[in-house]
């Protein structure tokens, strides 16, 4: 005689419901966000006027066969004086410089629908024990800056343009979260994870500083060798430990994790920023971004 099989408990049943219920509002928030993206973007490339001037430019990531992506995002909307949208630019060649952003980019025209901007706001971490961030975890704008490396116009904004927005980091008004997305090959990947090490030894944005600074006029080549030379040269106080970082299988996960979760809502090209509800890609005037950074403050001062 065979015992029957006991149910399943009810609160099992209902744990797994909720499970899949939360799983399917996370894919229609992404899809909506993926959507909105390809939405500006495509608005941007229709009704954007011909112009003598380069808008902000951005390295989009490369598609499966390696090659780049054509076309990059801009953060939604041809509203410059000029009356040109926002351009994104193919990787530039090797030893070939980045152009500058022009001073009016026309961003911050384009309004996410409320389920977007509450899933980019759930995208911040305001993780205290962040290695990666800066500024206060209560901080009424966060910026979330998706880069690499390699990438030119990562350079240009860290070493240009930062620098003009850390006072707002000091005041507790801004808070900036770096995720890595590896949009290029192994060196990139490399570079990402040698970034995590010399944060673990909190010199993170002086190793950050010196890495960039070699993909200001190209996609900097450099190896392993290279990558301890700048620690040892930024201050990293155990060098030994981090070169042996440089293969820690959790550090390299965390790169990965970031670089996926940028695919995964679509993010194409870099520098792509999120501050707050707002979208940007390419590497803005810090004026531009000021702006921007000040309308958000507004807007979560009214929120809260």
């Amino acid at each position: 005689m065979s015992t029957p099989t006991s149910p399943q408990p009810r609160t099992d049943r209902t744990v797994v419901a909720v499970a899949w219920a939360v799983a399917a509002v996370v894919v229609a928030l992404v899809t909506a966000f993926i959507a909105w993206l390809a939405l500006g973007e495509r608005g941007s490339e229709q009704t954007a006027a011909p112009s003598q001037t380069v808008g902000p430019e951005a390295t989009p990531a490369p598609d499966e066969d390696g090659a780049d992506a054509g076309g990059t995002q801009g953060d939604g909307g041809p509203q410059g004086d000029g009356g040109s949208a926002p351009q994104g630019s193919a990787a530039p060649d090797e030893g070939s410089a980045a152009q500058p952003p022009p001073a009016d980019p026309g961003a911050a025209e384009q309004t996410p629908p409320p389920e977007v901007a509450q899933m980019m706001l759930d995208l911040q971490r305001r993780d205290p024990q962040d290695p990666m961030a800066v500024g206060e975890v209560d901080a009424p704008v966060v910026m979330i800056e998706y880069a690499d490396y390699r990438c030119p116009y990562c350079a240009q904004f860290h070493l240009e343009i930062r620098p003009e927005l850390l006072p707002l980091v000091e005041d507790g008004t801004l808070r900036i979260e770096f995720r890595d997305f590896v949009i290029f090959d192994e060196t990139s990947r490399l570079a990402a994870v040698a970034g995590r090490a010399a944060a673990e030894q909190d010199r993170l944005e002086e190793f950050q500083s010196a890495v960039f600074a070699l993909s200001t006029d190209g996609h900097g080549e450099y190896g392993q060798a290279e990558l301890v030379d700048l620690a040892e040269e930024v201050g990293v106080a155990d060098p030994e430990q981090f070169e042996a970082d440089l293969d820690d299988a959790d550090l390299a996960a965390a790169v990965e994790a970031d670089s996926a979760e940028a695919r995964a809502i679509g993010v194409s090209s870099t520098p792509t920023f999120l501050i707050n509800t707002q979208v940007l890609q390419g590497a803005y005037p810090a004026d531009r971004m000021l702006e921007i950074i000040e309308e958000q403050r507004q807007d979560a001062t009214q929120r809260s």
